[in-house]
């Protein structure tokens, strides 16, 4: 099994070299990871990057680990392939907006997602608490694949919920255990599992119920991991703009997000600094009432007295007074 990583390397040298580990591990794609990518990380520091890989059949297999970033296949990346396949990412941490064709897709842990590598397509990969993703993939060949599927059209940047059960389950255990014994299966057992799993990835391409996820599902799913990350970062200037960069997405998919749920984005910023706020003070907070404004993010002690009044009826100086039992559920 063959292991890179970008910690054999200077920091300057790491993302550079990162590019092409993503390109000799995956399939041909060009990595970008701007400034807002990288949240308050130093330019050159904390690139995170590892992949291993191996070989089943005539698939190639490899299990990916870094941080944000956009992974693009595009024309260039296209002329540089050396043969059609399909890349099936199953996401193990982090989440993944991708897109391919005119349909986007929101691959969160335990999913799996196919693409069609004669085509362009779009990764943006998010990290998760720890500020990581990490991926497990197979590129399969496209013309043992693509004549099984019943839908050739239609069964790319689709995501599958493994965790639901089904057919996406099986893909997912058997690309899990394909992988874990890779480097043990001789000539004959490669390829039975090879076209295992390719029997089940056109099973999965043709499952309606998989396919048919509701735009409102997926939204909820990609609001939720946007909220786990802004309760991460409160001490941050959490900006639309910031977060929609970190998730891959535009700030007016940001705010559409919120469209069905009870806060704006903005609302929803507010709530989580001033009931983190609130927790600190019944804690008792380290500092005084202006150090704990300046924690978790308010632009100065008005400010948060003004949040405060609105929230909970009072000032913060006569909130911590009050009992531990009367703050509301985080996340409520």
């Amino acid at each position: 099994m063959r292991y890179l990583t970008v910690a054999d390397h200077p920091p300057a040298e790491q993302f550079s070299y990162w590019r092409d580990v993503i390109c000799q591990v995956c399939t041909p794609l060009a990595a970008e990871r701007e400034p807002e990518h990288r949240g308050g990380e130093p330019a050159l520091e904390r690139m995170t990057g590892w992949a291993r890989s191996s070989t089943v059949g005539s698939s190639h297999c490899a299990e990916v680990c870094s941080r944000t970033q956009v992974l693009v296949h595009g024309p260039g990346e296209i002329r540089r392939m050396s043969s059609d396949d399909v890349f099936v990412s199953l996401q193990l941490r982090g989440h993944c907006i991708a897109g391919q064709g005119d349909r986007v897709c929101h691959i969160g842990p335990g999913s799996f997602a196919m693409f069609d590598t004669t085509d362009t397509y779009r990764l943006a990969y998010s990290g998760d608490d720890a500020g990581e993703w990490q991926v497990l993939s197979f590129r399969v060949p496209r013309s043992r694949l693509v004549p099984l599927v019943t839908d050739p059209g239609g069964f790319t940047a689709v995501a599958h919920d493994a965790t639901q059960g089904g057919i996406a389950a099986l893909v997912a255990s058997t690309m899990t255990s394909i992988w874990r014994n890779v480097e043990t299966l001789d000539d004959v057992a490669a390829q039975s599992s090879e076209t295992a799993l390719l029997t089940l990835l056109a099973a999965a391409a043709g499952d309606t119920v998989g396919r048919e996820v509701c735009a409102e599902t997926m939204g909820a799913a990609l609001r939720a991991s946007i909220n786990r990350h802004l309760a991460g970062n409160l001490h941050t200037d959490l900006t639309a703009a910031s977060v929609a960069a970190r998730f891959g997405i535009s700030v007016r998919k940001l705010h559409g997000l919120y469209a069905t749920s009870d806060q704006t984005f903005a609302q929803t910023v507010m709530t989580l600094r001033v009931e983190a706020a609130a927790r600190d003070l019944l804690a008792g907070g380290a500092g005084t009432l202006t150090d704990t404004a300046m924690r978790w993010g308010f632009a100065d002690l008005s400010h948060m007295n003004r949040v405060f009044r609105a929230r909970f009826g009072c000032l913060p100086s006569e909130f911590r007074q009050r009992p531990a039992a009367e703050l509301p559920d985080p996340g409520r």
